[in-house]
């Protein structure tokens, strides 16, 4: 009885110590590659919005429903796309900001075209990467300030009324302006987003 222990103990302690060694057991290690080296997307959705897109989780549902919608062919999960506007919850470089530090953008239109970089404290670099800006066809939600600071934001997303306001920034412009015009425009007025791949 003694030895079926003795060796019962032998071989479950070496199949823990060869499962453990390996440092992403199971092929982890390729999922976690993959995550880390994806390629970031963004599209402008071409459905418009008042500035009461339901908060910054309801402008991020939004981005998800046009990924599937209206451009299925870019890679990746609806559910990591993400509105790029800022707000009280999403502040530039910040909390809950979807852009990351040091890292390329781009568009598909069919290739690949890289639209912006970010910084090191993940802000888009202007002018940008495209002579042409971000493509699209209408103008979009930001609330991203001239100093890509958070702006007007229609109440955080929550307003759709001509009395509040919010920043927008417009297609085929690669300075600041391809994130604020310069003033905002009434919340009643229906935009875009830009949506980004998180």
């Amino acid at each position: 009885m003694a030895l079926r222990i003795t060796t019962l103990l032998i071989f479950l302690s070496g199949f823990f110590s060869s499962a453990c060694s390996k440092p992403f057991p199971g092929g982890d290690e390729l999922i976690l590659l993959g995550i880390l080296g994806k390629t970031r997307y963004l599209f402008v959705t071409t459905s418009p919005n008042t500035g009461n897109l339901g908060g910054v989780g309801g402008a991020d549902l939004i981005c998800q429903s046009a990924k599937t919608s209206e451009v299925p062919e870019l890679p990746g999960s609806a559910l990591e796309y993400v509105a790029l506007i800022a707000a009280s919850t999403r502040v530039p470089g910040g909390a809950g900001w979807p852009l990351l530090a040091n890292t390329n953008y781009y568009a598909m239109d069919p290739g690949q075209t890289l639209i912006f970089h970010t910084n090191s404290s993940a802000i888009p670099v202007v002018p940008m990467d495209s002579a042409t800006g971000i493509p699209g066809a209408g103008n979009y939600w930001t609330g991203i300030s001239m100093t890509f600071g958070v702006g007007d934001t229609c109440l955080n997303w929550g307003d759709g009324t001509a009395g509040q306001f919010g920043e927008y920034g417009a297609p085929a412009d690669n300075t600041i302006g391809g994130f604020n015009q310069g003033f905002s425009d009434g919340c009643d007025q229906p935009k875009s987003l830009l949506c980004v791949r998180n």
